[in-house]
């Protein structure tokens, strides 16, 4: 009976989770297939200038606690629409269930306002400093959303509206199986294992960062929840919560179909979310 509590759970909240990034998700792919079906010179040229700022953007759209914005933001990364510093930025500065947890707890407004500025600090500074590097480089991200909207396998002839509908339902589905598995996993894993592996310095920071990678709204929930009941620092909390950015790995995965590009991002994340989470724990709260 127990085990099958743990399912039901597994596949309820999931699927209220899911359902939240939907209208996200469904926005952006529109704004995609717009461009693919309607995109003029004039608008392709202006994209590509304000690209430039994009990691500012993509730094504050990461404090809105939804972890659909990550996802929408990795599907026009992989259409070439937006650089990779603002996709590294807002999966760092993504917060999730954090905020409204901490509201809900009365956690000191000091606590949460030092949390959501190094999230802001994080995206913007790795943000920028990734897109200067991909200039220095001559790695400028190009526009391919026709290749994309082919890689997908959606016909011209379904229209903006279904188009950008087929994307989105691909997606979610895709989201929901794996945060099943992924909740029905946590669901089975005692929390005291969890709080033992969190106490140890340094093996805490380096644990929270890993679990973070993990894509699903579940994980910035229970790292939060363990902060709140004092199992988990400052300093690990923040490095599990920079790494965690919503359903953004899960969709890059699926959508960008180059591999080592994915694993250089996601070791990027996790070595700036080890770094910059490591030097708040000196913050003084």
């Amino acid at each position: 009976m127990e085990l099958l509590h743990h399912l039901l759970h597994a596949l309820e909240h999931p699927l209220v989770e899911t359902l939240k990034m939907a209208p996200v998700l469904f926005l952006a792919y529109l704004f995609m297939e717009w461009l693919e079906h309607n995109g003029n010179s004039r608008l392709t040229g202006f994209l590509t200038k304000s690209q430039q700022f994009g990691p500012l953007f993509g730094s504050l759209l990461g404090l809105i606690p939804q972890c659909g914005f990550s996802g929408a933001i990795a599907g026009m990364y992989a259409a070439g629409t937006v650089t990779l510093g603002t996709l590294v930025a807002v999966i760092l500065a993504t917060s999730d269930e954090m905020l409204p947890m901490l509201l809900s707890a009365n956690v000191g407004p000091l606590l949460i306002l030092t949390l959501l500025g190094v999230k802001l600090v994080t995206g913007l500074v790795v943000g920028f400093l990734t897109d200067l590097y991909m200039k220095a480089k001559h790695r400028q991200q190009k526009e391919h959303i026709h290749e994309f909207c082919e890689q997908e396998n959606c016909s011209c002839k379904d229209g903006v509206w279904l188009s950008a509908l087929k994307h989105t339902l691909k997606i979610l589905i895709i989201i929901y199986i794996v945060s099943v598995a992924l909740h029905f996993l946590v669901e089975l894993v005692p929390e005291d294992i969890i709080k033992s592996v969190l106490n140890f310095p340094i093996i805490s920071q380096v644990a929270a960062s890993l679990v973070g990678l993990i894509p699903s709204c579940a994980v910035s929930v229970t790292l939060t929840q363990l902060y709140i009941d004092g199992a988990l620092g400052l300093s690990p909390l923040l490095c599990g919560l920079l790494t965690n950015g919503g359903v953004g790995l899960l969709v890059l995965y699926r959508v960008n179909r180059d591999r080592r590009a994915n694993l250089c991002i996601t070791l990027l994340i996790f070595i700036s979310g080890l770094i910059f989470g490591s030097l708040a724990g000196f913050i003084k709260i």
